[in-house]
């Protein structure tokens, strides 16, 4: 990634932290499962979508 306010080039680190529920309850459980059939879950990008290095590629030039 370029550095601000300059053109030299730097690393990027990228720190992402995920957290899962240990116990769900049988409602909380059958609210995910509906969940995961739905289309907005699955990820299915455009033509005219940008992934995620695009759009920062974009911002920074």
């Amino acid at each position: 990634m370029p550095q601000v306010n300059s053109y030299h080039k730097g690393d990027l680190l990228v720190n992402i932290n995920v957290w899962t529920p240990q116990h769900l309850s049988s409602d909380e459980k059958k609210v995910l499962e509906k969940l995961r059939d739905s289309a907005n879950f699955k990820p299915n990008p455009g033509k005219g979508d940008k992934s995620f290095f695009e759009r920062m590629k974009e911002y920074f030039n």
